[in-house]
């Protein structure tokens, strides 16, 4: 058994809660899938900027396995 683990961010619009690349995460789920990848799990982390433009970014851990 093979694993492939990869990391999307998605960046949060500085007003409002919505992810402005949510198409981002679909695209790499079915770049994988494409290729015979099954995900395994999926994680998430949070975390804030403070720099100009602001917006938190949430990032995406995937684990991928392929029998």
């Amino acid at each position: 058994m093979q694993y492939k683990t990869t990391q999307v961010v998605l960046k949060e619009k500085f007003i409002g809660h919505d992810a402005r690349n949510l198409s981002e995460l679909d695209n790499e789920l079915n770049r994988w899938a494409q290729q015979g990848w099954i995900l395994s799990t999926m994680t998430t982390t949070v975390a804030g900027n403070a720099g100009f433009g602001g917006g938190d970014r949430t990032v995406f851990t995937l684990v991928f396995y392929r029998p």
